[in-house]
């Protein structure tokens, strides 16, 4: 038996040899040509602007026809969040509409501007009595009816521009973008030119203290907004209106004459200004090329760019240069042959001067010292490295292998005369070691499971201790800049760089409304389904109404706001907000705003949906739990169902519905995106609803809205203050409802 043992070991050590060998062979011999396919393999990683993504992602697909080992991926997260990205080296590439700022050139000391599009920016409205284009505005009327001076489309000044139509006197419900973007930007970059007013009083930036209107997140919301909503009008990219086939008016430029938007309108615009362009690695804060001259120019027309280093290893995303090759060859092709597709798109391809710039800033680029763009062929498996390949697999592998063989020869041949003492030693240890345990009294398994639950609870601890010293510490810059009172009772938002001020009043008011509403409808509601389901409906018709319930809960809030958005409110604001307005609008403040569908009550409402399946199922097991004897008892005295619910069910479980309740108002308080999606989106004092019907906004929705587009660090602390008021706002609800949860429950028959 051993001698069949020791031919078994020598054949393992023979192959392993001879694997440990042709390894060798192979790795020196091919692992060149595997790192060289491995390197032709790149990922290319870039996010920024929503406005050019339709045209940069057709980029992707025809690149990859020509080039399939390059990879390209592009996150349309918003201008801001792509400087913020670009700044914090986290991507390959940035996009954004807007140049960057003195403040992120800081931050980004090499970066380069290469305009890749020209796109526009429309001005849409519904009408119903004006259902075709034909409508004129000027950049000073639409100044004033951002800036809420005009409220009628029967105002003389819009009249007298449109003498051939018959304009009606609603009110004019202004939309805009709610969530920051480069969209924005380039809308109050044009009022601030033609409104000495505007400039004054709001200025232009990504986010802005809108003085009237709803917002709506995206060019999609804002577009649902103005069609859904008669009599609105808002500001969409030219791209998305024309894939959208809205209607829009016709702008005065500035010689007077009226143009619509196209292609060649915004061709004529962008031309105007090509001649007057800094080069790629100066400063592009100032450049603009809305309300351009020229008779042919439409007057809101902007560049997008996209963002590098100079000195592209600054960027250790940027890890080779083969990869910077990679990403500048891409750039290159899109500038050129890339631009053949955005007529298409709705976008503007760019002229001769612009893409000459573009290729002048290309070849400054360098990597390590070594510029990029060249005409040298680098392909081809260097013979150095192949060198040192083989050397390393030639050497060190047999090395291992003689040692590892050593190490296994000693090891068998001490493991064949000294197991069975080893084996006899091992036994008698484990007996050893095992024996005075088995024979002790200690719960040790109790020690260890107390040990356990401990540490699970002291885990929750611990995390709540670092979301608190994480959100503090983020939000210590506004605290300090606007004080701690300030903040929490301040009605200004102005995110506006050089104007920053910041406060939280009016989006805590939100939110406490908006809840409350939510519990007001909802908790009464869902008692009443826990009753029935419990106390009246039959064994059939209860088990699946509570699935019904449950599965209710599992819905994501984002289906309940698109529901909401593109369904429930148009109800709402039909059947409910509109017969309101016009039975009390007159008498009770409350009802008195136009209502459209946008607002705090509808937030409300579909807050109260959202939390009917977590309060009535629990408030049914509540109630559930009740002993039948508390229902005989008070059956025996002869009391109605009415009578037994009110008299014995309700005092046993009150303390229980109330903890549902409260789980239902910490859900409402919380909720994000459904409510980010119509609660219309207001900011500043004009955030503090003056009645259901107005739009108003909440911590949450404002956090979601603004935080992909915050650039400055004050403006990052505020959104975390925010985080902080809401932070101490559940807390304090939840300690609220305990106190009293305990209170009830001292209090509740049976449990003295």
């Amino acid at each position: 038996m051993s001698a069949k043992r020791a031919r078994m070991q020598n054949f393992t050590i023979l192959a392993g040899v001879l694997i440990l060998l042709l390894s060798a062979f192979f790795i020196s011999v091919f692992m060149p040509f595997r790192n060289s396919i491995a390197e032709q393999r790149i990922e290319l990683n870039g996010a920024g602007a929503t406005f050019p993504f339709p045209l940069i992602d057709t980029w992707r697909v025809e690149y990859q026809k020509i080039k399939p080992e390059i990879n390209i991926n592009y996150q349309s997260i918003g201008s801001g969040g792509g400087v913020k990205q670009f700044t914090e080296k986290i991507v390959d590439f940035g996009a954004t509409d807007a140049p960057l700022t003195s403040l992120e050139r800081e931050k980004a000391r090499e970066a380069v501007h290469i305009p890749e599009t020209i796109g526009s920016i429309i001005v849409s409205y519904n009408i119903p009595e004006v259902p075709d284009k034909g409508l004129k505005l000027t950049g000073p009327i639409l100044a004033d009816i951002y800036l809420g001076k005009i409220t009628k489309w029967s105002d003389p000044q819009i009249q007298k521009l449109n003498p051939d139509l018959i304009l009606p006197a609603q009110n004019i419900i202004v939309a805009h973008r709610s969530d920051g973007s480069g969209t924005t930007f380039v809308w109050t970059d044009y009022l601030s030119k033609v409104s000495n007013e505007w400039k004054a009083q709001v200025g232009k930036g990504k986010s802005v203290q809108w003085p009237t209107g709803i917002g709506a997140p995206g060019n999609e919301g804002v577009a649902s907004t103005i069609k859904s909503t008669p009599y609105a009008i808002g500001y969409v990219e030219l791209s998305y209106a024309i894939a959208t086939r809205m209607t829009y008016a016709s702008l005065e430029n500035q010689e007077g004459n009226f143009i619509e938007p196209s292609i060649d309108s915004v061709r004529a615009a962008v031309a105007a200004s090509a001649n007057l362009l800094p080069r790629g690695d100066e400063s592009w804060e100032q450049v603009s090329s809305t309300d351009a001259p020229g008779e042919d120019s439409y007057p809101i027309s902007s560049f997008s760019y996209l963002l590098l280093y100079e000195e592209m290893s600054t960027n250790p995303r940027i890890d080779s240069l083969d990869k910077a090759r990679a990403l500048v060859d891409f750039i290159s092709w899109a500038i050129t042959d890339g631009q053949q597709f955005a007529d298409d798109l709705g976008y503007v391809a760019l002229p001769n001067d612009i893409v000459i710039l573009n290729q002048d800033t290309l070849r400054s680029l360098t990597y390590k010292g070594q510029p990029v763009l060249t005409t040298e062929s680098e392909t081809g498996p260097a013979s150095p490295e192949i060198l040192v390949y083989f050397v390393a697999a030639a050497v060190i592998l047999p090395i291992v292998a003689a040692v590892g063989i050593i190490y296994v020869r000693r090891k068998n041949r001490g493991s064949l005369s000294e197991r069975p003492t080893k084996i006899g030693a091992k036994r008698e240890s484990v007996h050893d070691r095992l024996s005075p345990f088995l024979l002790k009294n200690t719960p040790a398994g109790d020690k260890i499971f107390r040990f356990i639950v401990i540490g699970a609870a002291s885990y929750t601890i611990l995390l709540l201790g670092l979301v608190a010293i994480s959100i503090f510490s983020g939000s210590a810059e506004v605290f300090y800049r606007e004080g701690v009172i300030e903040f929490i009772t301040g009605t200004d938002w102005n995110a506006v760089e050089g104007r920053e001020s910041y406060g939280a009043l009016p989006y805590i008011v939100g939110t406490l409304i908006s809840s409350g509403i939510a519990m007001i409808i909802g908790v009464p509601i869902s008692l009443g389904i826990a009753i029935f389901i419990v106390e009246i409906a039959p064994h059939r018709m209860s088990i699946p109404l509570s699935f019904v319930i449950e599965l209710l809960a599992a819905v994501p809030s984002i289906v309940y706001g698109l529901w909401a958005l593109f369904v429930f409110r148009f109800w709402i604001r039909d059947f409910i907000e509109v017969p309101l307005n016009q039975a009390f609008g007159e008498t009770i403040p409350i009802f008195a705003k136009t209502p459209f569908g946008l607002d705090i009550f509808t937030a409300g409402v579909v807050l109260a949906i959202m939390i009917i399946p977590t309060v009535s199922s629990i408030s049914r097991e509540v109630i559930r739990a009740v002993p039948d004897t508390q229902r005989e008892a008070a059956y025996s005295l002869g009391a109605t169902r009415l009578e037994m619910i009110k008299t014995a069910l309700f005092p046993y479980a009150k303390s229980g519905i109330f903890g549902a309740a409260i789980l239902g108002l910490g859900r409402a308080v919380g909720e994000t995106m459904l409510v980010t999606m119509i609660i219309g989106n207001a900011i500043g004092a004009s955030a503090i609803p003056t009645s259901l019907f107005s739009p108003s906004q909440t911590l949450a929705s404002l956090i979601a809205n603004e935080f992909n587009e915050a650039v400055t660090s004050l403006h990052v602390s505020a959104l975390i203050g925010l985080g902080v008021v809401l932070f101490l706002l559940t807390i304090g609800i939840n300690i609220g409802a305990r106190l009293m949860v305990s209170r009830i429950a001292k209090v509740s028959p049976g449990r003295e």
